[in-house]
């Protein structure tokens, strides 16, 4: 399957903004099922600076600040990516090891550090109280892992209720757990903390999907977000990815852009603007399979 995505970000200010610092997450590299086709971006005004770096993850970021008067800023950044089915797909869950023998090889010298650090806490996942018995519902004593977690999954999926604008992303895990509410991002940190707090590695995977319309009805251009779910360490099999959003183990329809810890690691833009005035933000993003655009 063959991709491409248009992502613009505009910010508009009240006032005129003297300065700015920002970084951006929008570029993808290659997985093991993902190939980077192409990457292109564009900003305007022009930068008076800007570079392309890797950060401790490896993900590519964009470095760029503008430093003369302007009110409004536009990013736009275009991929073109190609996926393949993932390994995992081929897997029979009830085939693959109890999920304590993976609890065990994390706490080994065998594990490398890359993969243990995501066992730990960071700062938009917090093993609050409850979470870990919640987990343990699909986590019982022998269960397969993947069994357990396509489980896990399917009972988030269940219980929590998508709804937009109920959430920020200062919205701790334990208010999206209370009310069980949130998006993709909110029940991609729910997963997270649910995984750790049973000893287990998982990471934030940042990127996009294709949202198809409904049957007879036209694709919308600029309809699609940005997108977030959770890659699970599993040996054997390496990070194997799902989506408690759409109750999906993920294959060839997810776009992988970076991952990390969780949201604040990889935050498609962000950075520091100084001005007067308050500001609005637009988002855009479309998401087009190559393979259904005639030639």
């Amino acid at each position: 399957m063959r991709y491409r995505v248009n992502h613009i970000t505009d910010y508009i200010y009240d006032s005129p903004a003297t300065l700015c610092h920002n970084i951006m997450f929008q570029i993808p590299h290659d997985f093991p099922f993902q190939k980077v086709i192409n990457h292109e971006y564009s900003i305007y005004p022009k930068p008076s600076y800007e570079i392309v770096r890797s950060d401790f993850f490896e993900n590519k970021y964009l470095y760029f600040s503008i430093e003369h008067s302007h009110k409004k800023l536009t990013v736009v950044s275009e991929s073109k990516l190609e996926l393949i089915e993932p390994e995992w797909m081929r897997v029979v869950p009830g085939n693959t090891q109890p999920w304590e023998e993976v609890v065990d090889w994390l706490k080994s010298d065998q594990a490398l550090n890359d993969i243990k650090q995501f066992y730990l806490e960071s700062e938009h996942v917090k093993l609050v109280d409850g979470i870990r018995e919640y987990t343990l519902e699909s986590f019982t004593s022998g269960r397969p892992i993947m069994e357990a977690m396509l489980e896990l999954n399917n009972r988030i999926f269940s219980d929590f209720k998508f709804t937009p604008g109920f959430t920020d992303i200062s919205t701790p895990v334990e208010e999206v757990f209370k009310h069980k509410k949130g998006v993709c991002q909110d029940f991609a940190h729910f997963s997270l903390a649910c995984l750790r707090s049973i000893g287990l590695s998982a990471r934030y995977m940042s990127g996009y999907i294709e949202t198809l319309p409904p049957p007879g009805k036209p694709k919308l251009v600029g309809a699609d977000a940005s997108h977030a779910w959770i890659a699970l360490y599993i040996p054997g099999l390496d990070w194997v990815e799902f989506d408690a959003t759409n109750n999906l183990l993920v294959s060839d329809k997810h776009l992988r852009v970076a991952v990390g810890r969780d949201f604040a690691d990889v935050t498609p833009l962000k950075g520091i603007v100084y001005s007067s005035g308050s500001q609005k933000m637009r988002v855009s993003v479309d998401v087009r399979n190559m393979d259904d655009i005639p030639v």
